[in-house]
């Protein structure tokens, strides 16, 4: 898929479905240039007169694709091209249909249906299992992992010390004074929303990903906390971090699925793979995607 390097687009996000991976890149050029590859056609010219336009790609070639299962090659099938703003994008979209071999040729590595997945676009594709994740942990000791890691995140964090508003509790859509533990290959991924007071009275929101065990011991930032004013409880400025899954990495690492929220523009928030190792964003794609 030489028009995926080319835009500068190496991996996309997106999900299994019965045997299937529909991933999705939002970005004119790639869907231009991946258009073109497959048809030899301009596609401004064919979304003039509708929103979506399908292509049989069964004679492209295989890729990888990442789950927590591990790493199972597919085969582009079909690529559908979505107008601008038809999936919540100012962008066009490409909806990139991924058939995984009949018969399991991907073995265990191969997801099953409904969970996240990563397709690497421009890697030759191989099959790999994946290490089994930490145990999960009984609620009451994810709720005192996250507040030690958003303790922790408090005082690295560069700013006069503050006080923590309230507990955190264990919610991944609670936008603040909460947080959440997914378990992963060597331990746990830790993401915060937390409130801390100052002493002048002014409200922070410090947020981050981290990677540790239990103890800390082994804790590392993926993405650094960020401390964050608040006003009337919004950030105008900055995003908030929320931990959402992960998936294998193309060596045996680990690559979190992390949703990066923006409070002043729904549109600046995003869908984000990051490398738990590196700190590098692998794909990326808008929150609100939805595509018909």
């Amino acid at each position: 898929m030489g028009a995926c390097a080319s835009a500068g687009t190496h991996a996309a996000l997106g999900w299994s479905l019965g045997g299937e991976a529909h991933v999705f890149v939002a970005d004119d050029r790639f869907s231009r240039d991946l258009y073109h590859q497959l048809t030899g056609r301009d596609l401004k010219t064919a979304l003039l007169t509708r929103s979506l336009v399908a292509v049989d790609a069964s004679s492209a070639r295989s890729v990888t694709v990442l789950s927590a299962n591990g790493a199972a090659p597919a085969r582009l099938t079909l690529a559908r091209f979505h107008a601008g703003e038809s999936c919540g994008a100012a962008t066009a979209v490409s909806e990139l249909v991924f058939a995984f071999p009949a018969g399991g040729g991907g073995g265990r590595s191969t997801p099953p249906s409904h969970v996240p997945v990563v397709a690497l676009l421009d890697e030759q594709p191989f099959a790999g299992g994946a290490g089994s994740p930490a145990p999960a942990l009984p609620r009451a000791e994810a709720r005192d992992l996250v507040n030690r890691v958003a303790q922790r995140a408090e005082s690295t964090s560069r700013g006069p010390r503050a006080t923590l508003v309230r507990p955190l509790v264990v919610d991944a859509d609670q936008s603040a004074d909460a947080g959440e533990v997914v378990p992963i290959h060597g331990g746990y991924a830790v993401g915060f929303r937390a409130r801390y007071a100052t002493a002048a009275s002014d409200t922070v929101l410090v947020t981050g990903v981290a990677t540790t065990d239990v103890s800390l011991h082994e804790l590392r930032w993926v993405a650094r906390p960020r401390r964050l004013a608040l006003q009337r409880g919004m950030t105008s400025q900055g995003i908030r971090y929320s931990v959402r899954g992960w998936v294998t990495g193309s060596g045996g690492g680990t690559l979190l699925l992390v949703d990066q929220i923006a409070d002043v523009s729904a549109r600046g928030s995003r869908a984000t793979v990051l490398d738990a190792a590196t700190r590098s964003v692998v794909a990326s794609q808008p929150l609100a995607l939805r595509c018909p």
